[in-house]
């Protein structure tokens, strides 16, 4: 491997996430709603699809979506459902908090009561039905590989894992981020702004995504029709 292009495709890479995808917005919502340990298990649960999805297209196994579109959409579809089940409950539960007068203080102690499971699970999702990770794969790695050392194929496995890698740092610093941006607001401006941070930011941003992810599976149910 040319560890000159690992480098620099790692300072690319960190670049993008500038820009917020799925991946971001379910790590930042989990942080300031239920902590950083929360936001560990999503971080986690992003990492492991990359287990799935780098040595599928680094060993040229892109089953998932070349071998049967079916089986991609419908891990998509799974994915986007997920999203939207949970925004949906975040959102209720804060229509109910608001109706009721629930301190907020009882609303953040029950949303740390979910399962860690249960965000690892949402990141796992999220990033295995993100098509912008195949995108990725496929066309970003490959621009980085020192074809004159051959092994093409063990470099691209090995650029997913350090770009994996880099994602586990640049999301653990947005995480720690929006915490202590989370902790200014509280600071200055009391709790009662944390509903912003909570189920209302939380919710809404969960189940957008959820229902953009989901455009396309049901594009492609339409289309085989």
């Amino acid at each position: 491997m040319d560890w000159n292009l690992v480098m620099i495709m790692v300072g690319i890479h960190a670049l993008m996430f500038l820009t917020p995808g799925p991946d971001s917005i379910i790590v930042v919502s989990r942080a300031t709603s239920q902590g950083m340990r929360h936001a560990f298990a999503a971080i986690f649960g992003v990492i492991s699809a990359g287990l799935i999805l780098v040595p599928a297209i680094a060993f040229g196994m892109d089953f998932i979506n070349s071998l049967s579109p079916a089986v991609w959409m419908g891990v998509r579809a799974a994915g986007a459902l997920y999203l939207i089940y949970v925004g949906s409950r975040m959102l209720a539960a804060e229509l109910t908090r608001r109706r009721t007068g629930t301190p907020q203080a009882n609303r953040s102690a029950t949303a740390q009561d979910e399962p860690l499971w249960a965000a690892c699970l949402q990141g796992f999702l999220t990033n295995l039905g993100n098509p912008k990770m195949v995108v990725l794969l496929t066309s970003f790695l490959p621009q980085f590989v020192a074809v004159d050392l051959g092994h093409v194929s063990y470099q691209i496995l090995m650029l997913g894992l350090v770009m994996y890698l880099n994602g586990f740092v640049c999301f653990t610093v947005i995480a720690l981020t929006a915490v202590t941006v989370k902790g200014q607001i509280v600071k200055r401006l009391g709790p009662g702004k944390l509903s912003f941070w909570g189920g209302s930011f939380a919710g809404s941003t969960m189940l957008g995504v959820g229902v953009w992810m989901l455009a396309a599976p049901v594009r492609y149910i339409s289309s085989t029709r």
